[in-house]
C-alpha cells in the first residue's frame, strides 16, 4: 500500500509491535500516540473507523493487520488483529 497514512504512521508502528490479538485504547491514548487530536468525525461517526480504502487513517491499522471497533459513547476503540485470507 502507498504511504498515504504518513500522518497516522505512529499508530501503525505502535500496532505492528503489539503481541496481543487485541488492544483497547481510549481516544486520548490514540491521540497521545499520534501527537495530535483526532478529528471531530472520529468522535461522532463510526464510519471514520471503517476499514475502507477511501479513509486515509484506516491504512494505519490495516497495514498493521488490525481492524478498529470503536465505542463512541465511551470514547474508546478496540483494535483487533485481522489477517485477511
Amino acid at each position: 500500500m502507498s504511504n498515504r497514512n504518513s500522518k497516522y504512521e505512529p499508530l501503525q508502528n505502535f500496532l505492528k509491535f503489539q503481541k496481543t490479538k487485541s488492544i483497547k485504547m481510549t481516544f486520548f491514548e490514540v491521540e497521545d500516540i499520534l501527537g495530535f487530536t483526532l478529528p471531530k468525525s472520529a468522535y461522532e461517526h463510526e464510519a471514520w473507523w471503517d476499514k475502507s480504502d477511501s479513509h486515509t487513517q484506516s491504512f494505519a491499522w490495516k497495514n498493521a493487520h488490525f481492524i478498529a471497533k470503536p465505542n463512541l459513547k465511551e470514547k474508546k476503540v478496540e483494535f483487533v488483529k485481522h489477517i485477511e485470507d
